[in-house]
């Protein structure tokens, strides 16, 4: 039986690509820069939590496949995953640190339903079923992705948004442990 360790994560602004300025710039403006620097620590103190949460797992991570959330199937995962890193990403630099002690990064999306989904998002009449169908699309693209990838001899970890429910598409012949975190 193959196992999938399943960490829910949430996404930082240094994953939102563009985004990410007008982000920052209305939270501050509704909260506060030192409402900004808390949620700030706090990101970090739980991606070390997670980091920490793994590193007692205790595995051998040349048997490991890394899987994350919005990382295209494309050929330049380990690309995309190092600008990310580069950028602040703690998810990203986690990924990076995992893949020098031998873990394998496999892409674990659809390009199509990513940009589907970007599109949605952008599209004033975008409405919550298209919204649902389209994560839903995406879980069970993700489900067999994982399927076709992780064979008996490897487990997996995958980083996955919370709104995520893959775990519902997986087979049976893959057991789903979730990681328990503390911040730090």
């Amino acid at each position: 039986m193959a196992r999938l360790i399943y960490v829910p994560v949430i996404h930082s602004t240094e994953e939102m690509g563009s985004a990410a300025t007008a982000y920052k710039a209305a939270f501050v403006a509704r909260h506060g820069e030192r409402k900004w620097a808390e949620r700030s620590a706090e990101f970090d103190s739980i991606w070390r939590g997670i980091a920490n949460a793994i590193k007692a797992l205790g595995l051998d991570f040349k048997r490991i496949n890394l899987y994350q959330d919005s990382l295209p199937v494309c050929g330049r995962e380990s690309e995309l995953v190092h600008d990310l890193a580069v950028q602040g990403s703690r998810n990203h630099q986690l990924l990076q640190s995992l893949m020098r002690v031998g873990a394998k990064l496999v892409g674990t999306e659809s390009p199509a339903l990513l940009l589907d989904e970007y599109k949605l998002l952008h599209s004033p009449e975008r409405t919550e079923a298209q919204a649902a169908a389209l994560l839903e699309a995406r879980d069970r693209f993700i489900a067999d992705r994982i399927d076709a990838t992780l064979g008996e001899e490897r487990d997996g970890i995958l980083f996955m948004g919370a709104l995520h429910k893959v775990a519902k598409f997986l087979p049976q012949r893959i057991k789903v442990e979730y990681l328990a975190v503390r911040s730090q």
